[in-house]
């Protein structure tokens, strides 16, 4: 990991690389923990802090992001198989988990993909995204067949199979208190 050389790669050495040329020794984290002069004098008055972050030392927030981009599930197989019951049993038993994932995060997806590994590790991805939110294992199920065969992706043995959501969006709901059933509400929900 290269933290101060002259390609400028990292963060901490792009606020530094354009006025100065590092100097060279210092290639790595623990070249900077072992570095006994005055890091100022290479970086400028970011030096003291690199030092402490090269200790491991930084008393910033740490930021856990809430928002999740995908949901899925891999199913890598003891023997590879091209036998469709079980690979069409194995893609129904990952179409039912997810819902329950989306339901948990009140959540949609656009887009389901379906991931195909074969014995020779090469692995092929394909995907399909519609306008409605799909929120159903049926509906996930069916495009992630649909998937599989419209490109023939079980032409040989599989060694892993994966079904999996993404382009997560706040489904839209009927509202609850009207009398037309097909009503639809006109914003989403802030909650």
């Amino acid at each position: 990991m290269n933290f101060l050389s002259t390609g400028c790669e990292s963060e901490f050495s792009k606020q530094s690389c354009d006025r100065h040329r590092c100097k060279p020794g210092i290639v790595t984290i623990g070249d900077l923990q072992d570095y006994a002069g005055d890091l100022r004098a290479l970086v400028g008055s970011f030096g003291p802090k690199l030092k402490r972050f090269a200790f491991g030392e930084d008393d910033r927030p740490l930021e856990i992001g809430n928002e999740i981009k995908s949901i899925s599930n891999e199913e890598t197989f003891l023997k590879d198989t091209d036998d469709r019951k079980m690979l069409r049993a194995c893609l129904r038993e990952q179409a039912m988990d997810i819902p329950k994932r989306l339901k948990h995060r009140q959540l949609g997806a656009h887009t389901v993909q379906v991931k195909v590994r074969y014995s020779d590790f090469s692995t092929l991805t394909r995907q399909i995204s519609v306008e409605e939110p799909i929120t159903e294992a049926a509906d996930i199920y069916r495009l992630g067949c649909f998937l599989l065969g419209r490109d023939k992706l079980v032409s040989r043995s599989l060694r892993l199979l994966g079904l999996g959501v993404s382009s997560l969006r706040e489904p839209i709901v009927p509202c609850r208190a009207v009398s037309n059933p097909r009503q639809w509400r006109l914003f989403p929900s802030s909650s």
